[in-house]
C-alpha cells in the first residue's frame, strides 16, 4: 500500500456521507494482507517520529505529545483493515 493509498483510505474513513469500504473491498485478499503489513509499518514510523522532545515518560508509559493526527489516521486504517480481513475470513499475517 502506497502512502497515497493510505491517505485515500484515511479520507474515506473520515467521510460520513459515503459508503465506507470501497478501497478495501476492491483489494484482493493478498493485497489486503500486504496493506496490513504496510499500515503496521507506517503506524510504527508515525509513533517513532512522534516520540520526540514533546513526549515524556509517566511511570512506565510514554506519553506522545506530537503527531497525533497521523497516529490516529494509521490506527483507524489499521482497524478498518482488520475488520475487512475478519469479514472475509482472511488470515491475519503473523506479527513477529
Amino acid at each position: 500500500m502506497t502512502l497515497q493509498e493510505l491517505e485515500e483510505l484515511c479520507c474515506e474513513l473520515l467521510q460520513c456521507d459515503s459508503e465506507t469500504g470501497a478501497i478495501l473491498s476492491a483489494m484482493s485478499d493478498t493485497e489486503l494482507q500486504a496493506a496490513h503489513d504496510d499500515v503496521v509499518r507506517q503506524y510504527g514510523l508515525e509513533l517513532v517520529i512522534a516520540a520526540d522532545e514533546h513526549s515524556n515518560w509517566m511511570g512506565e508509559l510514554l506519553i506522545i505529545g506530537a503527531n497525533q493526527g497521523q497516529i490516529l489516521a494509521c490506527q483507524a486504517a489499521f482497524y478498518a483493515i482488520l475488520v475487512e480481513m475478519d469479514r472475509r475470513g482472511v488470515d491475519r499475517p503473523d506479527v513477529a
